[in-house]
């Protein structure tokens, strides 16, 4: 007998230490974990966009074999005498339209590049915009932590006769509007990773916990340098570029049939001159596009170093104003005030310093792709 209650009891046992282990296995493989590089990768492979854009690409590369092979044909019909002594047959002999696919091919690679910077872009606001909502949530328990602990005081001394039941019904409504703001606060944490999510392209109410820390990001920068990489890199210089070799490819080809004083001349050299007055003028909405998010970042970083002093100030300031208290010194009010200050202070360094990591995140995507229209 004495047997039979051991076994059935390991049994039970046995049974119990599963159940719980498929629990906590069941809870752990429930929940992504997701640094800040792993987000990006996913984005980029989760994109069905770049697919469509791969696809893209091999039509344009199918146009380019296409004027190719019609430029082939004319010279090989040119070693038979033929002709067509027009401005297209001046076209195919300078290979003027294997040049405008030869083009649009480079173009479509580089918005392909530029799709991929901005599901990378579109990512890390995403996650910056969860990770600052996790950091403010944080911020709200902790303001709720210190709201408790004021209202307990209060309370402590109501019973002993040396604070008023105003001062406790004061207490409990900051203790209210705290544990409200958590509760925004954790709405609002909830709302961020759904749209983390939606950028992943994943279930909008997947378990993500994220493992990458709220930090500011290092920013060492030459700026005459970027200036000049933007300049030979961003889409719209480079397709404007590409757009002046073939204006200008145009015009040449046409002057060879239309002499100076025709009407067709006139119109295709002030075209060439229209685009030469462009790129100037883009070169310069470049450079104040860049110069502008420069001063954006060494700004936000001002801002960052004023906010953590802000919240040094705070909290020196809720100290005292807590021994103030305790020795009869002050009001609750002037407590409320002290809290209130240091917790608008934490938000506003979180805020800060997403600002300034998405400042950087901008200025990067202007020198490196800019606008495609």
């Amino acid at each position: 007998m004495k047997k039979i209650l051991i076994s059935i009891l390991l049994l039970v046992l046995t049974l119990l230490y599963s159940k719980l282990t498929y629990a906590e296995s069941g809870v752990e493989n429930d929940i992504k974990k997701l640094s800040l590089e792993q987000a990006v990768e996913i984005g980029i492979n989760n994109s069905t966009d770049i697919k469509t854009t791969d696809l893209d690409i091999e039509i344009k590369e199918i146009e380019l074999d296409k004027a190719k092979h019609n430029e082939k044909k004319y010279e090989n019909a040119k070693d038979y005498g033929f002709s067509l002594g027009t401005v297209e047959g001046f076209q195919l002999d300078s290979n003027m339209f294997s040049k405008s696919a030869e083009y649009s091919l480079e173009e479509e690679k580089i918005k392909k590049n530029y799709k991929v910077e901005d599901i990378k872009y579109n990512v890390i606001r995403a996650y910056y915009d969860a990770i600052q909502s996790r950091d403010s949530l944080n911020v709200t328990k902790d303001n709720l932590k210190n709201i408790q602990r004021n209202r307990d005081e209060v309370s402590n001394k109501l019973k002993l006769g040396v604070a008023s039941k105003s001062d406790l019904l004061m207490a409990d409504i900051s203790l209210d509007e705290a544990k409200s703001n958590v509760e925004k606060a954790r709405t609002d944490f909830q709302k961020s990773l759904r749209n983390l999510n939606m950028t992943l392209n994943y279930p909008l109410e997947t378990k993500l916990y994220l493992t990458s820390d709220f930090k500011e990001v290092d920013f060492d920068t030459d700026l005459e340098k970027d200036l000049e990489e933007a300049y030979n890199q961003r889409f719209d210089m480079i397709k404007m570029n590409h757009n002046y070799e073939i204006v200008k490819l145009d015009f040449e080809t046409n002057f060879i049939k239309y002499p100076e004083n025709t009407y067709t001349y006139k119109i295709k050299e002030r075209n060439v001159t229209k685009i030469e007055n462009l790129l100037s003028d883009n070169k310069r909405n470049i450079e104040f596009d860049i110069k502008g998010k420069y001063d954006a970042v060494i700004s936000g970083k001002k801002q960052i170093s004023l906010a953590k002093a802000n919240v040094e100030r705070a909290k020196e300031g809720l100290r005292l104003k807590n021994l103030s208290y305790s020795s009869g010194m002050c009001t609750i009010l002037e407590v409320k005030q002290s809290t209130n200050q240091l917790y608008n202070a934490q938000l506003c360094l979180s805020s800060s310093i997403s600002s300034y990591n998405l400042a950087i995140l901008d200025y990067k995507k202007a020198i490196t792709i800019g606008a495609i229209r």
